[in-house]
């Protein structure tokens, strides 16, 4: 039985529950929100759903307790329209979040996989760990995932090519100092120094056409929810059928003793092995820099008052 939790249904928890149910990827789903009045407004939207589906979910909503036998828990709270101009004050709400969260995940005895979508990502993810008291490797955050598709759509679009066809990575933070680790991209099997079918393409025009799809989302909507949505799903997928599928989530790296967005496998039992790729000294030391930068965030949270 597939058994997932979604904690937060701000547009991305709520959207993640839709999908759950809509493609029947969940037998039960556990959602929760600190507005009783929204979790009972979803569920009742997705019964009513229901009604026209060929399969059907079991949902709970407002119970930390059902969780303790989850597969699968998402970490979908905070509020998303902070302004970017406030990180420090996205961080500490987050964190007084993740504080109570987590105390009542570690009550309620959760054992599964969490995934993390909370900003900002890798600390944020760090402080559930420990509040949570699970492995690190069972805890994980959406990392760079985004951004690294959002690199590969540009690529492809540059190339003229399927984005199937482009592979590498974008490490460091999510919304933070992301580190486009060329040394690791190829497209059609060959690194960016070749002519990708008659085409030589500049490093710096691609990591603007990336960034400014953000931008645009976040200009006209202004918050990020489709591609986070199914980046999300796709990791589930891949912990249900223990793919080892690698993708730059937020993991504890011991090499930087840090939480982090780094490539790693993912199955059944959360993250597997670690893709320790050949890198350029300058990308290794720009993520040397972003480690830097989380560990300064955690620092500061030392001084605020919690739980």
């Amino acid at each position: 039985m597939r058994k997932i939790g979604i904690i937060g249904l701000g547009h991305v928890g709520e959207m993640l529950a839709n999908q759950l149910v809509m493609n029947g990827k969940a037998d039960e789903l556990v959602l929760i929100d600190e507005k009783d009045q929204l979790a009972i407004a979803i569920q009742a939207d997705l019964n009513d759903a229901q009604t026209v589906l060929a399969t059907h979910t079991k949902i709970i909503i407002q119970d930390y307790a059902a969780l303790a036998d989850a597969d699968v828990l998402i970490t979908a709270f905070g509020k998303s329209a902070l302004m970017k101009q406030q990180p420090m004050a996205e961080l500490e709400t987050s964190y007084q979040q993740a504080l109570q969260v987590g105390n009542k995940i570690f009550k309620s005895d959760f054992s599964g996989i969490l995934i993390n979508l909370t900003n900002p990502n890798e600390a944020i993810t760090a402080v559930l760990q420990q509040k949570v008291g699970l492995p690190q490797k069972q805890v994980i955050g959406i990392g760079t995932v985004v951004e690294t598709a959002r690199l590969y759509r540009a690529i492809a679009e540059a190339a003229k090519v399927a984005a199937a066809n482009v592979t590498g990575f974008v490490y460091g933070q999510h919304d933070g100092h992301q580190v486009f680790a060329w040394s690791t991209v190829r497209v059609n099997g060959q690194p960016l120094t070749a002519a990708i079918n008659g085409h030589h393409l500049d490093q710096s025009q691609l990591k603007i056409k990336a960034n400014l799809s953000n931008w645009y989302t976040l200009d006209g909507l202004g918050y990020n929810v489709s591609a986070v949505t199914a980046w999300t799903l796709r990791i589930i997928t891949a912990i249900f059928a223990d793919e080892q599928l690698a993708l730059p989530v937020a993991i504890y790296q011991p090499q930087y003793s840090t939480y982090i967005s780094f490539p790693a496998l993912i199955g059944r039992q959360g993250i597997g092995n670690l893709l320790l790729l050949k890198l350029y000294p300058l990308e290794e030391e720009e993520i040397k820099s972003a480690a830097a930068t989380i560990k300064h965030q955690l620092d500061s949270l030392k001084n605020i008052k919690g739980e």
